[in-house]
């Protein structure tokens, strides 16, 4: 069944990249339920700026969602792990997704797209549609901002996805 992948990263502690898989009918509901988490004037969520109440409420409503996340990891924050990072998830991907959104950071935007074409030629994902996309434009790239955030916090934070998460080689 094909799916949908959705990928952010942090960078606080090395890279952290999230890449989380959703299936296609899964997805109308899912941006539904995450808009109805907006608060007023709010474009987009993101958990730089939650505080941890509406932390632990947004993880509770995408813990109910049934989302795989893969995670990529790497020590340092570089275009090189970036790109091994990218090049991964195209690569774990390539049999299934037919969507890519990564989101889209304008001092990498050239680069990524760059990644990911190279990407989709070396594991001949030729149909695989992939997009540079700003998070407000799609309330899925909360999804991995959410878990890459709680991931890298730890204890109970990683605690809370770490059911439906699982770490990959870059």
């Amino acid at each position: 069944m094909p799916v949908h992948v959705f990928v952010d990263e942090t960078k606080s502690k090395g890279l952290l990249m999230a890449a989380a898989v959703c299936r296609p009918g899964d997805v109308a509901v899912h941006r539904k339920a995450l808009r109805s988490l907006l608060l007023p004037g709010q474009e987009r969520l993101h958990f730089n700026h939650e505080t941890n109440a509406r932390r632990k409420q947004i993880l509770e409503v995408i813990s109910e969602f049934r989302i795989l996340a893969d995670l990529y990891s790497a020590d340092r924050d570089t275009l090189d792990a970036r790109r091994r990072c990218l090049e991964a998830i195209v690569r774990d991907q390539a049999g299934t997704a037919e969507r890519l959104v990564v989101e889209r950071e304008e001092s990498t935007f050239d680069h990524d797209r760059r990644t990911l074409h190279a990407a989709c030629n070396r594991y001949r994902c030729f149909d695989l549609r992939w997009e540079l996309m700003v998070p407000k434009l799609d309330p899925l790239l909360w999804v991995p901002d959410a878990i890459a955030w709680a991931w890298v916090r730890g204890g109970h934070w990683r605690r809370t996805v770490a059911s439906f998460c699982q770490v990959r080689d870059p």
